[in-house]
């Protein structure tokens, strides 16, 4: 019996840039029939918060504000649509929240749950893993 092909992203930068480029990943491989496990973790969480994204209070270097300017869907949207159109999974790092003291309902809605290292290793087990 085959199996589906996994990718596991592990986002930790806090820059546009670096998200999008992930979420952009994961989403089409989503949507092009893997499993994909996304990890959120250190500065990345951040902008996973949805004051962050309400105010676009983002980190850019030099393409994220044309992505902003010509208003492209941003890595919020994309990883949306690898859920809703593939087999897409969000999850934020377990250390991080609680270093920060954060709690998930400050969290964008997409976050599936919140999950520690191993148990993120569990999921990810024989995927292809992305770290950016």
């Amino acid at each position: 019996m085959e199996q589906t092909p996994k990718l596991a992203v592990v986002l930790l930068s806090s820059e546009l840039e670096k998200l999008h480029a992930g979420a952009l990943m994961g989403s089409v491989a989503s949507m092009s029939g893997m499993t994909v496990y996304m990890f959120v973790s250190m500065d990345a969480l951040e902008q996973f918060r949805k004051d962050v994204i309400t105010e676009k209070r983002f980190k850019t270097g030099v393409v994220g504000p044309m992505l902003l300017e010509k208003e492209v869907p941003l890595f919020y949207d994309l990883i949306r649509q690898g859920i809703e159109l593939g087999n897409l999974h969000l999850y934020a790092c377990a250390l991080a929240m609680d270093v920060m003291d954060w709690k998930k309902e400050e969290l964008i809605d997409e976050v599936e749950g919140i999950i520690g290292v191993n148990q993120f290793f569990g999921l990810a087990e024989g995927a292809q893993i992305m770290t950016i």
